[in-house]
């Protein structure tokens, strides 16, 4: 078996990170775990996935608020935003309508989860 790509280790590495874990995950931290240049990373995440690192990152915790919405609908946007990793609630809303096509308080009161 050959050996396994740094950017399918770094895949595997974000999407076992807890919560907290994820909220507070930066290109240049998984670079010093995986012992590479951020750089070199990054570029590398994006020639194998088509997708940056950072966005991939921002996906994985907008997901994870989206399953934390469905968990708790009496979580604010605040805490929902600090808990996955943003500082600012208005900034997190947007990329969650961005992500999701849908306000996370209209988005916490539908039944289904869906993904645009």
């Amino acid at each position: 078996m050959g050996k396994q790509k740094i950017s399918d280790r770094v895949t595997e590495f974000v999407l076992t990170r807890k919560t907290d874990e994820l909220a507070l995950l930066k290109v240049s931290i998984i670079a010093d775990t995986f012992g590479v240049n951020p750089s070199y990373l990054s570029r590398t995440f994006k020639g194998d996935k088509d997708i940056t690192l950072n966005e991939f990152i921002t996906g994985q915790k907008m997901f994870r608020s989206a399953l934390l919405l469905k968990k708790n609908r009496n979580l604010t946007m605040e805490d929902l935003a600090k808990i996955v990793g943003f500082s600012r609630a208005d900034y997190f809303i947007t990329l969650f309508k961005n992500y999701f096509g849908v306000h996370p308080q209209k988005f916490k009161k539908d039944r289904r989860i869906r993904h645009s």
